[in-house]
């Protein structure tokens, strides 16, 4: 693999730039006038709803309308070639209703007669549940139908910062599985870690980045109104999505004490009032296939059924030598259920069960760069030094390197399923509806530690056959129940409700040979394990953990309109959370909580393993309308995230610490402080240009007091959970959209700037001198950034459809690019572990008729490669001023091709 030259790498970078500086420009309004496309339609009169439906998915447009307003009308045939005008005309002919279309080519219908357009989610909003299922243009945020406050409004009308991204905008910018959502949220970063279990999402740079089972998330992840109690369970394919909600900044209020950085709010497609199908398929030249089908309709006059299935394959991107295998793949079979049930009017009860097999090689990484004259093993001199000649055979490091040696492949192969039950009940106006939700979790992950393929036991004969690993399994079990009550859409608007959650986890965890395997523990001297042959002599480590957080809450939020432009903002949420946890030290026999809320620790000294809080969040606002395309808002928000217990390997360390066993010392302060954030916003939604162009606008300052943040301790040689004194978050976010014609334009950007304010006593990175801040083995990160959160951050999306005469086919062609600054990836600011800014450019092709859609794509266009992660490799010893880096490539970090094509039945 050829190392690309700096000039080129200049150039490619200015290509990159100069192809989203154009595509971002594009965002002014530009008219291009070309004739409005025809379709070839064969639409029988049916159901006026499902023939809306229908048209929608063969124009590729968004159609929005209430339930209600078509219940019992009956559609003409829609025959031969027609515009969207005709066809809409001729569908509408002969009711009551009209339509209109906005900016970005979505349809309202509504009655004949004026409405109030501040209000007008209560007209094309249905009472209860997600809008209705058809594609959408991407990055569509205006009168989009969401429930970001848990009731259905027009998104326009929602006075937060909700980004929202539907079915085809998700297609078109080739979203794939969770991990790719940064491609269209620039508020949204993802840090990828040791493996599946660690990985944290991030909203304006805010996240918990933790490896114990007991610390919480900072961005909730909610699917079909079932929160994920585990944010690993998140990452896999994205199955029949109808569309994606993302919430910035603190949401305690509605959605619970896990979303105090945002909740990303995932909607899947509903069930059909006819017989429909569709099959999806996809391949691209560096190894990913992916198969979808869905089947929907109805089983009688009252029960409607939907059933999705998804299997994808992706390689990697990693070569493992010692293997064959490419590393940093997966595999995802998914099937999603959902039953409704409408005995009458006034009830609808909804089943939706879910099952989800993934199976991962994350997350391994490759050389960037090593010193000439590093070893790997033992100390950095002495016995047991390996040279690279044979630890990197056929390894040449570098920014383009790929490969790498493991005798043990990355592992991470997780099982989740549950079910969600809605049961929706209404009285006149009001809505009733109760939320249950079952979800079972479970991970296998194992990732190898020396990072080489040496056999150590030829070296050292302590060591066992091969070299050495981790791993294990969670487990987590999670109970919810939520009593959700909806007023009508009045002067007072308002959700208010009922929380209960329970959640159960089990980690099982060791960190010793190949086969996780114990070995020679009972040779070593005193009961103490020998050192993994490891350069950084990681000790033998086995527990098993457990832990158990039972929640209550009472909520409510609303608006009250204090005039006809003016409304008050108003929420609150009374939370009270129970936790507890045990440890078993299996490796030194040894535990902590056990019986259950022991106080006491191995050696005496006095520590909690049952702790509860109660908590205080809510939000306080007003929202002004200066005309009825053009809103205001200014909100404040209180955030929480509860108490955590730092339940890892630490708890297995029994050397002395001022003469106390390091794990007891640990475990005697905890449980780590709960998190608090006060979040101050003000923004805008407009229309202008007689509704061509969409405009919205939030400014945002957050400030944390005892931010949850993971990191090593160099001199401790461990990784601990801190509880930094302040943190801030504060920038600006911005969507736009324009239509004109044939042409459209979409995009956002993100300027985000977090920073630990109060942070004096921080650990140092690996080798770090006191030339470069590490004094006693700590250093003052007091204004340092956080990780992986960069300044600024902008995507963009342009489409052009092209109607080609009388053919039943339409073409279509689309760019896209999202750009960002730099990144550290490392909380104590190692300056190995950044990454530069870049963008990366995508193209698309294609053709669509009644039935059929294809598309070519090349992504990555100029080939741009780029790092997920980066850092110091703990596993080689370097000479004296020497270096040694690894990365972990993104999944688009090199140029592939693809094909895609879909049939509806």
């Amino acid at each position: 693999m050829s190392v690309t030259t700096s000039k080129q790498r200049c150039f490619l970078r200015r290509a990159t730039s100069a192809v989203c500086a154009a595509v971002i420009v594009a965002l002014s309004p530009v008219y291009a006038g070309a004739a409005e496309p025809v379709y070839e339609l064969n639409i029988p009169s049916t159901d006026l709803g499902d023939a809306l439906r229908a048209f929608g998915t063969v124009s590729d447009t968004q159609i929005l309308f209430a339930p209600d307003l078509v219940h019992g009308r009956r559609s003409v045939a829609l025959r031969g070639k027609l515009s969207i005008t005709q066809a809409m005309d001729q569908l509408l002919s002969n009711t009551e209703l009209t339509y209109r279309r906005t900016a970005s080519n979505v349809i309202l219908i509504t009655q004949a007669k004026k409405v109030d357009q501040p209000r007008l989610a209560q007209i094309v909003a249905p009472p209860v549940g997600p809008p209705v299922a058809t594609p959408a243009d991407f990055g569509i945020v205006e009168e989009v139908i969401v429930t970001a406050g848990k009731r259905a409004e027009n998104i326009q009308d929602v006075p937060a910062s909700v980004l929202v991204v539907t079915q085809s905008a998700l297609e078109r910018a080739t979203v794939r599985d969770f991990d790719d959502i940064v491609k269209v949220a620039p508020s949204v970063t993802i840090t990828k870690t040791s493996q599946p279990g660690n990985n944290s999402i991030n909203i304006r740079g805010i996240g918990t980045y933790a490896y114990s089972i007991a610390t919480e998330p900072s961005v909730a992840v909610v699917i079909d109104d079932v929160p994920q109690a585990f944010q690993a369970a998140a990452f896999a394919a994205l199955v029949d999505v109808q569309q994606i909600e993302v919430l910035r900044g603190p949401q305690n209020t509605l959605f619970g004490k896990s979303a105090s950085a945002g909740v990303i709010n995932i909607t899947t497609q509903p069930p059909t009032d006819e017989f429909t199908a569709r099959v999806d398929a996809m391949a691209t030249d560096d190894g990913e296939q992916r198969y979808a089908g869905t089947v929907s309709g109805p089983i009688s006059d009252t029960l409607k059924f939907r059933l999705a299935a998804n299997a994808s394959d992706y390689r990697g991107n990693v070569r493992n030598l010692a293997t064959g295998n490419w590393l940093n793949g997966q595999r995802d079979t998914t099937l999603r259920g959902k039953l409704v049930w409408t005995p009458t009017e006034d009830w609808t009860v909804t089943l939706s069960p879910y099952y989800t097999e993934t199976d991962a090689s994350c997350c391994a990484g490759a050389e960037y760069f090593v010193s000439p004259g590093s070893t790997t093993g033992g100390a950095a001199t002495g016995p047991g030094r390996i040279p690279m000649s044979e630890f990197l055979a056929g390894i040449t490091p570098g920014p383009d390197n790929r490969r790498l040696r493991m005798d043990v492949d990355a592992q991470g192969d997780a099982e989740d399923y549950g079910a969600g039950l809605k049961i929706v009940r209404r009285f006149g106006d009001f809505t009733l509806a109760s939320i249950t939700s079952y979800d079972r979790y479970e991970l296998i992950d194992r990732q190898d530690t020396d990072s080489t393929d040496i056999d150590f036991s030829v070296y050292q004969p302590i060591s066992p056959p091969g070299g050495s690993a981790n791993g294990g399994f969670f487990e987590i079990n999670s109970t919810t129940q939520e009593f959700r009550l909806t007023s009508p859409e009045q002067r007072l608007r308002y959700v208010a409700g009922a929380f209960f959650s329970d959640t159960r986890s089990r980690r099982y965890f060791v960190r010793g040979s190949n086969t996780l395997d114990d070995y020679n523990v009972a040779e070593a001297p005193s009961r103490t394990p020998p050192n993994l042959p490891t350069t950084n002599s990681t000790t033998y480590a086995r527990y098993l953990s457990t832990a158990r957080a039972t929640n209550y809450a009472l909520f409510g939020q609303g608006n009250y309109g204090l005039t006809d432009s003016l409304d008050l903002l108003v929420g609150l949420r009374l939370n009270r959370e129970e936790i507890e946890y045990t440890f078993y030290d299996l490796g030194n026999d040894l535990t902590f909580g056990s019986p259950k809320c022991s106080n006491t620790s191995p050696s005496g000294l006095r520590i909690q393993t049952c702790n509860h809080d109660t908590s205080v969040t809510g939000r306080l606002g007003f929202q002004y309308r200066f005309t009825p395309d053009i809103m205001t808002f200014v909100t404040y928000s209180r955030g929480y995230k509860g108490l955590a217990y730092d339940l890892t390997s630490t708890l297995t360390t029994r050397s002395l610490v001022g003469g106390v066993p390091l794990a007891d010392a640990i475990a005697a302060n905890q449980p780590v402080p709960p998190e608090t954030v006060d979040s101050y916003e003000i923004g805008f939604k407009g229309s202008f240009f007689d509704q061509r162009l969409i405009w919205n606008m939030t400014a945002f300052h957050m400030i944390f007091a005892g931010f949850q943040a993971q990191s090593r301790d160099q001199t401790l040689n461990q990784n601990l959970l801190n509880s930094i004194g302040k943190v801030t978050s504060e920038g600006v976010e911005t969507e736009i959209a324009a239509r004109f014609g044939n042409f459209t334009v979409n995009g956002g950007g993100a300027y985000n700037r977090a920073v630990m304010q109060d942070f004096p006593n921080a650990g140092c990175f690996p080798r770090q001198t006191a030339a470069e801040g590490c004094v006693g083995g700590v250093q003052d990160l007091s204004g340092k950034p956080l990780f992986n959160v960069p300044k600024w951050n902008l995507n963009a999306n342009l489409q052009y459809d092209i109607p080609l005469g009388d053919s039943a086919w339409n073409a279509f062609v689309t760019a896209g690019c999202r750009w960002q600054t730099e990144v550290v990836f490392n909380l104590l600011q190692d300056p190995d572990s950044v990454q530069g800014d870049y963008g990366i450019a995508n193209l698309a092709a294609g053709l669509r008729s009644e039935r059929w859609k294809l598309t070519g794509f090349v992504n990555n266009v100029f080939d741009k490669s780029y790092a997920l992660t980066m850092g110091r490799s703990a596993n080689i010893n370097v000479p004296a001023g020497g270096n040694a880096i690894n990365w972990k490539p993104g999944r688009d970090s090199a140029r592939y091709f693809g094909l895609r094509a879909s049939f509806n039945f």
